[in-house]
């Protein structure tokens, strides 16, 4: 497993498994971007001041990279080298740091852009997700995008329909499609109600 930490330390360590360092702007921007998605939401279930992101499979390679179009002025590169008939098998995951309860709605909302295409596509291609990470491997919500080279804010909503523990869930994006570039800019995952919260609405 390969760990890239955004965070705003001045450290900046490297070795084959992992590497933390410094990111300009972007966990500024995740501190930024909070006010105006947290209205809407409940409680964040991801870390705003650190976002780590781990590689798993093969296949795959990252840096981080300055972007124009991106918040925060800088983005996770991820390259894509071949397909994978289980798109899964090659995936970028954030952990999360609270619990899912069964009833509870969630909302991801990620910036995503297209650096490199699928041939053929002239999109990305990838599945977002907030997926349990052992057995039976259900998720809250699976949803196919295509991002292009215009980057874009993309929003998913679902119910849990069972307790997710925050240490056996995450957000992962299953990219094993075929050969991309694919940029992730700042990544928001909020608890926005609970099944209590709506029979209180109703």
């Amino acid at each position: 497993m390969k760990t890239l930490r955004f965070s705003m330390s001045t450290a900046i360590a490297a070795c084959a498994v992992a590497v933390m360092g410094t990111t300009p702007g972007f966990a500024e921007a995740s501190k930024a971007e909070t006010s105006a998605t947290v209205a809407a939401a409940t409680q964040p279930l991801n870390s705003r001041t650190t976002v780590r992101w781990d590689l798993e499979g093969g296949g795959m390679s990252r840096d981080i990279v300055e972007s124009d179009q991106a918040p925060g002025g800088a983005v996770l590169e991820v390259r894509v080298r071949r397909a994978n008939d289980e798109a899964w098998r090659s995936r970028v995951t954030v952990p999360l740091i609270r619990d899912i309860n069964a009833g509870d709605e969630v909302e991801l909302r990620v910036w995503v852009r297209a650096e490199r295409a699928i041939r053929g596509l002239d999109t990305g291609n990838l599945d977002l997700q907030i997926v349990r990470t052992s057995e039976p491997y259900d998720n809250i919500f699976s949803e196919n995008i295509r991002p292009t080279e215009e980057g874009q804010y993309y929003t998913v909503r679902g119910i849990a329909e069972a307790d997710f523990a925050a240490d056996d869930v995450v957000f992962g994006a299953n990219m094993a499609y075929g050969r991309q570039t694919i940029h992730f800019g700042p990544i928001f995952v909020d608890r926005v109600s609970s099944a209590a919260d709506r029979e209180g609405e109703g």
